[in-house]
C-alpha cells in the first residue's frame, strides 16, 4: 500500500526528470558527434566519491525545493548534457572500452538516485499542487512525508552502491 502510494504520488515527477536526463543526454551526444576528449584516468575512492554523490544530490533536492523545481532540473539537464558530451568525446578518441569498463557498472545506480533527487526537488512543487487540487476539488489527498524519506533513503543506498562500484569495479 505505501510503495503504491508513493509510486502514484511521484511517479509524473519522476517522469519528467527521466525525460529531461535522456533528452539533454542525447543532446550532449549529438552536439559532440565530433569532438575527441583526452582521459585522464584516476583512482577513484570510495568515501570522495560517496560524498561527490551525496552533494550533487543534496543540490538537486534543495535547489528544486526553493524554485519549485526549476532549478533542479537545470541542474540534471546540464549533467546529463556534460554526461553526454563526454561519452561521445571518449568514444570518439578511444572506442566503447572504456566506457564499458569505467563509466557503465556504476552509471545505473548512480543516474537513478539523481533521478530519485530531482523528484524529490519537486516536492514544494507537489505540495503545493496537493493543496491546490484539494481546495479546488473538495478532495483530502494527504502529503506523506514518510514517502519522500523512503525515496532519499533508497538514493542514498544507490549512492553507496554506485560509489562502491565506481572504486572496486569501473576501470578507465
Amino acid at each position: 500500500m505505501v510503495l503504491k502510494r508513493m509510486i502514484t504520488g511521484h511517479i509524473r515527477y519522476f517522469l519528467v526528470s527521466l525525460v529531461v536526463y535522456c533528452t539533454f543526454f542525447a543532446g550532449g551526444v549529438i552536439v559532440s558527434l565530433k569532438t575527441k576528449l583526452t582521459m585522464h584516468p584516476t583512482s577513484m575512492a570510495f568515501f570522495p566519491t560517496l560524498f561527490h554523490n551525496l552533494f550533487v544530490g543534496i543540490i538537486l533536492i534543495a535547489a528544486g525545493l526553493i524554485t519549485l523545481g526549476i532549478a533542479n532540473t537545470l541542474y540534471l539537464a546540464y549533467n546529463a548534457a556534460m554526461l553526454g558530451v563526454t561519452i561521445k568525446g571518449v568514444d570518439n578518441s578511444y572506442g566503447l572500452h572504456p566506457i564499458i569498463t569505467g563509466v557503465l557498472p556504476h552509471s545505473t545506480t548512480e543516474i537513478l538516485a539523481m533521478l530519485l533527487c530531482c523528484t524529490l526537488g519537486y516536492e514544494s512543487l507537489r505540495f503545493i499542487n496537493i493543496v491546490r487540487t484539494n481546495a479546488k476539488l473538495g478532495q483530502s489527498e494527504k502529503f506523506h512525508v514518510q514517502d519522500s524519506v523512503w525515496i532519499l533513503v533508497t538514493a542514498i543506498v544507490l549512492f553507496i552502491v554506485s560509489a562502491l562500484i565506481e572504486s572496486t569495479i569501473s576501470k578507465a
